[in-house]
């Protein structure tokens, strides 16, 4: 029997920005937010958190649940950030070899004057 969400792949993209001091990364496919003390520690946590996101999503078979689009202005902060990191699964999830649906992850850097 194959695992439920076993032929899943997604792709997730994030706006990273720094606001009060703090490094926030937010991912757009899912409307989440995490912070860190850096863009690479936000974009760390970030992915954490949407790994658990999915997790639970799939395991409790409401995959559809989570998908709630970011609001058009982080879509249009993404559009015209710069590029920061595109990964095939994502570092963070090597390390932990996670095997599961996040199979790309894009983060751009938006810096505001």
């Amino acid at each position: 029997m194959a695992k439920i969400g076993s032929n899943l792949s997604i792709n997730l993209s994030a706006i990273i920005y720094k606001e009060d001091g703090v490094w926030l990364a937010h991912c757009l496919e899912l409307d989440i937010v995490a912070e860190g003390k850096n863009v690479e520690d936000a974009c760390r946590s970030l992915v954490s958190l949407c790994d658990l996101q999915i997790k639970t999503a799939v395991e409790q078979d409401e995959l559809q649940s989570i998908f709630r689009p970011a609001p058009p202005e982080f879509w249009k902060l993404f559009a015209i950030g710069h590029k920061h990191s595109v990964t095939d699964k994502p570092a963070v999830l090597r390390k932990t070899g996670f095997q599961g649906p996040v199979d790309r992850f894009e983060a751009r850097e938006m810096t505001f004057a």
